[in-house]
């Protein structure tokens, strides 16, 4: 059964249509009609002008009312296709894309200060939707790509089997290679702006750039508000980093003072030690003589320094025998830098404070051991006594540290006592060599730190070479029956 069309072929409106329309007319003039009655105004309708021109009296709602009656008269004019407009896209035709892109200003932005929408654009090739410029004519993507593809080939391997008179339109720039990339470089299109290999890398390189530093800028230019609240934030993160370290800092600090302390401490206890005292004879009528008492003397000192070690936790848990081992060996190396705690550079002239022993000078030295190895200890015991100038507790913290050295008597003695527990040892020398260090360095600095630990390394050295130098030339002459047990043990190490 065929379905009858109710359609008006004058009119060109279907049945629904003119169903909908009529009532409107007929509402709008009762509308009209009611407001012309209450407002007692006339209202004159000229019929040999269209529905356009209205002459009216009457208020803005009446004139309104009015304007739609005009536009509904004109509906029946236009076509069924206004009505149901076609899906299918609509190209623009050459003449139509050179009005629009000639016409319309390269700028994105309007002469009415408005911003032009790419879709205004067409590619001047295919006619279809441009985006942009592309080498330098406005093309759509499609003929973009073709011309990077082709431009750079030799055009003679593209024919055209019209003799070149093909049209190019969005249906057909894929038929005709030849005809498309003449007309690609008629409308403008530069084949020398196609990027190389390099140039394409060395773009992409540039890009990433710019997008590295468009993120960094984005950091830097967030707005004030999340850029105070961060800054906030950040400095509430410094300020509890700061105290976190601070406390670490101000733990280890407390602790490296009490390590120091303790040294200190059980330094100025050594001279509690009962000891008989031992002097000089003036003036030292012979050499040996002299030898013989300052060698004597040295005696009190090393049972003053063991008196010292000896009230030190950390060396009193090792062995006997490590104990025994590290006396023997670095004793004798140690007297140098214990004399800088005594030495008064003013009359060359070494006293230990607060005791009870008679002074050593320095012509004493000279007189025993001879001018060389007088002027060679001197020159050392002057250096280190630069550092006790700036604080007697470096020396002492050091005397603790050479203490704990293992090899320091290896230029003398080659065959020096082995350590049992050598890695305890050394973790013990490191504990106040860091301590030390940390101590000099947050009270003096660090260019005064680097400048003590450096000194005290070179004089060690030195003290190496002289000993090394002196030893044997000097103890030969000695009975050594006539030394006491402590140095004895020292000097065979020998």
């Amino acid at each position: 059964m065929q379905r009858k069309l109710d359609y008006d072929e004058t009119t060109q409106i279907g049945s629904l249509t003119k169903k909908i329309k009529t009532s409107n007319i007929i509402m709008d003039q009762t509308k009209l009609n009611n407001n012309n009655n209450n407002n007692n105004t006339s209202i004159s309708l000229n019929t040999k002008q269209s529905l356009h021109t209205f002459v009216m009296n009457t208020d803005k709602h009446s004139k309104n009312n009015a304007l739609k009656l005009a536009i509904l008269s004109q509906l029946p004019t236009q076509s069924s296709s206004s009505v149901f407009p076609s899906r299918k896209r609509r190209y623009r035709k050459s003449q139509e894309v050179y009005n629009v892109n000639t016409l319309i200003p390269c700028s994105t932005t309007q002469s009415n200060g408005e911003i032009r929408k790419k879709s205004d654009l067409s590619c001047v090739v295919c006619r279809a939707v441009a985006h942009g410029y592309n080498f330098d004519a406005i093309s759509c993507e499609s003929c973009k790509a073709f011309f990077r593809r082709n431009a750079l080939f030799n055009t003679d391997r593209l024919k055209c089997r019209r003799d070149g008179t093909c049209e190019i339109t969005h249906e057909t720039r894929r038929r005709c290679k030849s005809c498309r990339l003449k007309k690609c470089f008629a409308v403008g299109m530069r084949k020398e702006w196609i990027l190389t290999e390099e140039e394409k890398l060395h773009k992409k390189h540039r890009i990433e750039e710019n997008r590295r530093l468009r993120a960094s800028n984005t950091n830097y230019h967030i707005s004030s508000k999340d850029s105070m609240r961060t800054h906030d934030l950040n400095l509430q993160n410094d300020f509890l980093d700061k105290i976190e370290k601070s406390s670490l800092k101000s733990k280890s600090y407390d602790q490296c003072n009490n390590i120091i302390n303790n040294v200190v401490i059980a330094y100025h206890d050594r001279i509690k030690l009962d000891l008989t005292g031992y002097g000089w004879s003036y003036p030292l009528a012979r050499k040996i003589t002299g030898l013989y008492q300052i060698i004597n003397a040295k005696n009190t000192t090393a049972l003053h320094l063991i008196s010292f070690y000896k009230s030190l936790h950390d060396f009193d848990i090792l062995s006997e025998s490590d104990k025994i081992n590290l006396i023997k060996n670095n004793l004798r190396y140690i007297f140098f830098f214990n004399a800088s705690l005594k030495y008064d550079p003013v009359h060359d002239v070494y006293h230990d404070e607060n005791t009870n022993d008679k002074p050593l000078y320095g012509v004493h030295i000279c007189e025993a051991y001879g001018i060389d190895h007088y002027v060679r200890c001197t020159k050392i015991i002057r250096a280190l006594h630069s550092i006790v100038q700036i604080d007697k507790r470096i020396m002492q913290v050091a005397l603790v540290i050479f203490l704990f050295s293992k090899g320091l008597s290896i230029t003398t003695n080659s065959n020096e006592p082995s350590i049992n527990n050598y890695k305890q040892i050394f973790h013990i020398q490191n504990k106040y060599a860091k301590h030390l260090w940390l101590f000099i360095e947050k009270t003096y600095g660090y260019i005064r730190a680097v400048h003590i630990f450096s000194t005290l390394i070179s004089k060690c050295l030195l003290i190496q070479e002289l000993i090394c130098d002196t030893q044997h030339e000097v103890y030969e002459e000695l009975d050594r029956y006539q030394v006491s047990s402590y140095l004895q043990s020292i000097i065979q190490t020998a």
